[in-house]
């Protein structure tokens, strides 16, 4: 470990037996933050500040967020060229003085998100400067899950659908239960026919969800290598589905989410079909500042400009998921 990484670990887990929780290290992480970072100190206040209001839409609910201190992620240029011009903010050497970490498993940096969606709101960045990718890291999310335990759900955006930071592999994790399709999807569980013919594979479930408002894949299993192999495989079949086409080599567009209560792990894959709905790209005061990553797809709609907070409704959501969830026919 470099001086450098040492002065800014907050402490390390590697998973032995006795030792302090990952969940206890990481609610020691963000009380510290609060008392030596006075920019994060100030991102936290400003959540109790933020104004929210549930949406009932058909079959499903939103929950919207007025939050102006996400501008910055709503808005966040994303193109190649623009990702090349600019110093990644997740790399160790550009991170804010005093931003502290966990080393978690010698692979990753827990931190402290510094402009938090809500509450205990962190990302898990690797260790070094490697594209944003779920395939092929499916293990180690699902293994981050069960680290962390019941009480977060961890959050995953593709590099074409959310992700701030396309260049620098990450997830997110937030308290679970915050996002409405937590507490929704064992309603439309029941009567869901199982995506394409694959009711099993290796003992887990594999649920195309209905009546939800846009496409969701539920993969549900006690064992995670089977449940990364699902999810390999749906991934497969997603890039050659795409529309429009998956570009060769590049992973097909879709956000994640996944939580573990002990025993079994339960995986929400979201297909996109675009990265934000044309509305954001208008010039006139048709547009809406609406971007959509995991939390939006998940139920959770922030947005930094309260004239849309106050002006969307059921429709408006309801068209907006149509627009950039990629639905199989």
């Amino acid at each position: 470990m470099t001086e450098e990484m040492r002065d800014r670990t907050f402490a390390t887990f590697e998973g032995k037996h006795g030792a302090p929780s990952l969940e206890e290290l990481c609610g020691g992480l963000l009380s510290e933050q609060q008392a030596v970072w006075p920019e994060f100190r100030r991102a936290c206040e400003s959540l109790r500040r933020v104004r929210t209001r549930d949406v009932a839409c058909d079959g499903f609910s939103v929950r919207l967020v007025f939050n102006p201190g996400r501008a910055v992620n709503t808005t966040a240029a994303v193109s190649p060229e623009e990702i090349r011009e600019r110093p990644c903010f997740l790399c160790t050497a550009n991170l804010p003085l005093e931003q502290k970490c966990i080393l978690y498993r010698d692979e990753f940096l827990i931190l402290a998100n510094p402009r938090p969606a809500i509450p205990f709101h962190l990302t898990i960045a690797h260790i070094s400067h490697r594209p944003q990718a779920i395939v092929g890291h499916m293990e180690m999310f699902l293994r981050t899950t069960a680290d962390l335990g019941p009480g977060f759900t961890i959050l995953y955006n593709g590099p074409r659908c959310g992700a701030s930071a396309p260049d620098h592999l990450h997830f997110q994790a937030v308290p679970s239960g915050q996002m409405p399709i937590e507490n929704e999807i064992d309603g439309a569980k029941g009567s869901t026919p199982p995506v394409s013919l694959r009711a099993r594979i290796a003992g887990t479930s594999v649920l195309r969800m209905a009546g939800l408002g846009r496409e969701i894949i539920l993969i549900e299993g006690d064992n995670a290598s089977s449940v990364a192999d699902a999810f390999d495989d749906y991934a497969r079949g997603l890039a050659d589905a795409s529309i429009p086409p998956n570009p060769p080599g590049e992973e097909p567009m879709m956000n994640t989410a996944a939580s573990f209560n002990g025993k079994t792990w339960r995986l929400l894959v979201f297909p996109r079909r675009a990265h934000r709905p044309a509305a954001f790209y208008r010039d006139d005061d048709g547009r809406v500042l609406v971007s959509p990553a995991i939390m939006e797809m998940a139920g959770v709609i922030v947005t930094p400009a309260e004239r849309d907070f106050d002006r969307l409704d059921a429709a408006a959501i309801e068209s907006l998921y149509r627009e950039v969830s990629l639905t199989h026919g």
